[in-house]
């Protein structure tokens, strides 16, 4: 029963992100303050530093201990998976672009607006991928062995360091690849549910792919002008994707974590 922590966890980071986005701010500059001090004990003399050996080493501790707090008891893994899942946080700001269009403070400015729903919808996509396939998918695989704690703790860790260390980035930018290709066959599996046709959508990324279905991604695709209303049917329908790729991952998981 230990794969439910998996949903419980997406549920427990709703609570969390939903109210508090800044909250992944906070937890990006916390690692990267722990990983700061760990990297003075791998600094020389000379000012030169072992970036590789520190990361490992950082990655090794904060993984190995989350895996011990995890193995406690399935409650607890959630509590510690719950922060991985940062893609969450993009949704109030989505909701305040919509409730700003709907205001009429663009009624004038019709390629203002346009341009806003286009930007909302485009940020939905990469942050799905980011901050809630990517962290689902290796939860769900550590699972079985009581590592889904320390497997989004270590890749957590990696998307915060992504931005000084090129190791770090590389491997952050495999798993989002992974990640993308999930995402973009569970929305073309669930694009039913906003009226699209999937196979008359394209798109070669996850973002481009949203935009197809959605009917707005500025080509011959498209089905309508962007309007405030595609924002709430790009959130479902990364949102449903999500939520049947993770129902898919408990059912294979639940043989295995009996």
């Amino acid at each position: 029963m230990r794969i439910f922590a998996v949903p419980a966890a997406v549920l427990l980071a709703c609570c969390l992100y939903m109210p508090l986005p800044a909250a992944r701010d906070f937890l990006f500059r916390l690692i990267d303050r722990a990983y700061a001090y760990a990297l003075r004990l791998f600094t020389r003399r000379t000012g030169r530093t072992d970036d590789a050996p520190a990361l490992l080493t950082f990655l090794l501790l904060l993984g190995g201990a989350l895996a011990l707090l995890g193995a406690i008891h399935p409650l607890v893994s959630m509590v510690l998976m719950a922060p991985a899942f940062t893609g969450l946080c993009v949704l109030p700001a989505c909701a305040r672009v919509k409730d700003e269009l709907d205001s009429g403070r663009y009624a004038r400015d019709i390629p203002a607006y346009e341009s806003l729903v286009r930007e909302s919808c485009m940020s939905l996509a990469p942050a799905f991928v980011v901050g809630v396939v990517s962290p689902m998918l290796l939860c769900a695989l550590g699972m079985p062995l009581h590592l889904g704690a320390a497997l989004a703790g270590a890749y957590t860790a990696l998307h915060a360091l992504s931005h000084r260390l090129p190791a770090a980035a590389r491997i952050s930018a495999a798993v989002h690849r992974v990640s993308e290709r999930v995402l973009i066959f569970f929305m073309l599996l669930c694009s039913g549910a906003v009226g699209r046709n999937p196979f008359r959508t394209k798109g070669r990324d996850a973002q481009a792919r949203l935009l197809s279905i959605l009917g707005i991604a500025g080509d011959a695709s498209d089905t309508h002008a962007p309007m405030s209303g595609d924002i709430p049917q790009g959130v479902f329908l990364c949102a449903f994707a999500s939520a049947i790729l993770c129902f898919a991952l408990c059912t294979v998981g639940f043989v295995l974590c009996r």
